[in-house]
């Protein structure tokens, strides 16, 4: 678990977790069906709209909704909208990383006890 800080506005990821676990892949499949269906043609403004509306949606249905008007002041700027989601998928990504040294640590600890047991009794 960890703090994650974008517009000063702290949330909680737990990557371990399975109930943030489960709204996260949720919100990416919702994400997925959305960013296909995104206006590719039309006006640029509307273009922007429904793009930020779509990271909207994404922050809202992982950690409750008016997520995504805290996290972007309400403002529609696509760029904005590019770099809060980047600096979260970073840190969910380094908690994966974490968790998987964490693992394999507990892990490794047995093995070359096992493997000096084994060694051992060969003699």
């Amino acid at each position: 678990m960890s703090l994650w800080k974008w517009n000063d506005v702290e949330l909680e990821i737990d990557m371990e977790d399975y109930d943030f676990a489960k709204r996260y892949e949720s919100a990416f499949a919702d994400l997925d069906v959305k960013e296909k269906e995104l206006l590719k043609i039309g006006s640029l403004s509307e273009i922007i709209k429904d793009y930020c509306e779509m990271f909207y949606k994404l922050f809202d249905d992982i950690f409750g909704p008016g997520t995504g008007m805290k996290l972007f002041d309400g403002k529609k700027n696509a760029r904005i909208c590019e770099e809060c989601y980047d600096a979260f998928l970073n840190e969910c990504n380094k908690q994966v990383i974490l968790s998987n040294k964490r693992k394999n640590a507990i892990s490794n600890k047995f093995k070359p006890n096992r493997a000096q047991r084994r060694s051992a009794g060969k003699k």
